[in-house]
């Protein structure tokens, strides 16, 4: 019997309770809490009980460190055969699954209380769950060269908008490796000349939430990536584009909305870029919001991620953003999520899904959802309508 398990008998039996209500407490049998209390009063009779005596405050024991991590003892009973995933461990230690994340487990089998069950006394070392904005602020660093103002080259006789969408880019299963061949055919197109150019993170630019797990916003588990290298990855690709435009363009506009993989990680990222361009750039939008619309002369636009209401966004753009509808003849919505390209023209608003240049991870490959070209799609409009379309591939 551990000595920390004396330290719990101890406790409970200081707090009043008998011992078959500590047999019940702790989900063992009478017999092994007798034999607990015959061992105790045997340590104090010959040698007493020392650093093993000290009070526990309740089943499980927590200990802070100054690295951020607490570690935390407890005694778990599970059936028989019975796995435990790191949510059911974290529960058992009285931690919030969605709060901590295991660094380190050591369990020893300490007895079978019951013919059907095994009791562990185990050991677990946690961290908070999240990210730490200096991983943060060192990923995206690692790649930043100093922006220097610059003298624009401004084509006089440029006239038209281009539209970049950065949908799903998923940097983590992305790499900026992957993305060069599309930089290098992006800075082409940019490079033919253009009035405007617009840039849209539409969402799940990095492939998870955390930088310390791999997980949605929401906590479904992903497959593990490394986050550190997917922030630098993705910071020095949309750096790189962005000094490009600037350079080569008159006006230039960059809009972020949230999606389902990233939202807050991508939000903070995104603060950071708009810290960066805020003095060479027009506009820099960065919404929590589920869509965002914004007008080019008489072309009206709707961005949004399309995991949520993606039926409804089209009538959304005309009941909740009357302001640049009534202004606008041209109306289109744009969106990802789906990993493929859907064009459809009704009821007065076109609607692009666009896809995704990311290679496919396990997941899609276990569902057998690999079948759609990976591609990126350019989109040029003059002041009144879509002019043209350019697939990148690799």
């Amino acid at each position: 019997m551990t000595d920390e398990l004396l330290n719990e008998l101890q406790q409970l039996r200081s707090d009043g309770l008998t011992m078959k209500e500590i047999a019940k407490e702790l989900g063992i049998s009478y017999r092994h809490v007798r034999w607990g209390f015959e061992k105790i009063n045997k340590a104090k009779r010959t040698k007493g009980v020392k650093s093993s005596t000290k009070k526990a405050t309740n089943k499980t024991t927590k200990k802070s460190t100054k690295s951020s991590t607490v570690s935390s003892s407890a005694l778990v009973t599970v059936k028989a055969g019975q796995k435990m995933s790191d949510k059911d461990i974290l529960k058992a230690h009285g931690l919030d699954p969605d709060k901590f994340v295991i660094t380190s487990c050591v369990s020893n089998e300490w007895g079978r209380p019951a013919k059907d069950k095994i009791s562990y006394q185990t050991k677990i070392t946690v961290k908070p769950v999240g990210y730490s904005i200096d991983d943060v602020i060192k990923s995206i660093n690692s790649s930043v060269k100093p922006l220097k103002s610059r003298r624009k080259h401004h084509f006089k006789e440029a006239r038209n908008t281009l539209i970049v969408p950065l949908f799903d880019m998923h940097f983590g299963i992305n790499s900026y490796d992957a993305m060069k061949t599309y930089l290098d055919q992006i800075e082409d197109v940019v490079n033919q000349g253009f009035n405007s150019v617009l840039v849209i993170l539409g969402g799940d630019y990095f492939h998870s939430n955390s930088v310390t797990t791999s997980q949605t916003v929401k906590g479904t588990p992903l497959d593990p990536v490394d986050m550190p290298k997917a922030i630098s990855d993705g910071s020095k690709f949309f750096m790189e584009l962005v000094d490009y435009i600037i350079e080569k363009s008159n006006h230039v506009v960059i809009l972020s909305v949230p999606g389902n993989h990233d939202a807050d990680l991508s939000y903070v990222w995104s603060v950071g870029m708009k810290r960066r361009y805020q003095r060479f750039v027009d506009h820099f939008e960065i919404t929590t919001n589920t869509w965002t619309a914004f007008n080019v002369d008489r072309c009206g636009f709707l961005v949004a991620h399309g995991d949520v209401a993606k039926s409804r966004l089209p009538m959304l753009f005309a009941n909740d953003a009357k302001q640049i509808w009534s202004k606008t003849d041209y109306h289109a919505c744009f969106w990802g999520h789906f990993h493929k390209e859907v064009v459809n023209d009704d009821s007065g608003v076109v609607t692009f899904q666009v896809g995704t240049p990311k290679p496919s991870d396990n997941w899609e490959k276990r569902k057998g959802f690999t079948m759609s070209r990976r591609k990126m799609e350019l989109f040029e409009f003059n002041k009144e309508r879509l002019v043209s379309i350019r697939y990148l591939e690799a």
